[in-house]
């Protein structure tokens, strides 16, 4: 049976591998085991490459993203998740 701990580390390679950040940009928010797999939520410290061109300097956003795994922790589905106001 898979743990935690093994879900956490195949999210932080997942995202590390889809959005090119360190695992040291990673804050798990959620994590937790749902029918059939896990689902989580992680927030991602990102450069804001918009300002970056416009000739900021660098601008760090915090970005929460959705992750679901079945049940052999093969991502089924990710995304970023959007402000509430």
């Amino acid at each position: 049976m898979l743990g935690i701990h093994e879900v956490k580390v195949r999210v932080a390679e997942f995202l590390q591998n889809e959005l090119g950040q360190e695992p040291e940009a990673f804050r798990f928010l959620k994590l937790a085991k749902s029918d059939g797999g896990w689902e989580g939520t992680v927030e991602v410290t990102e450069l804001n490459e918009y300002l970056k061109k416009l000739g900021y300097p660098p601008i760090f956003d915090k970005n929460r993203y959705a992750v679901a795994l079945d049940e052999n922790l093969n991502v089924i589905r990710y995304g970023r998740e959007e402000e509430e106001e």
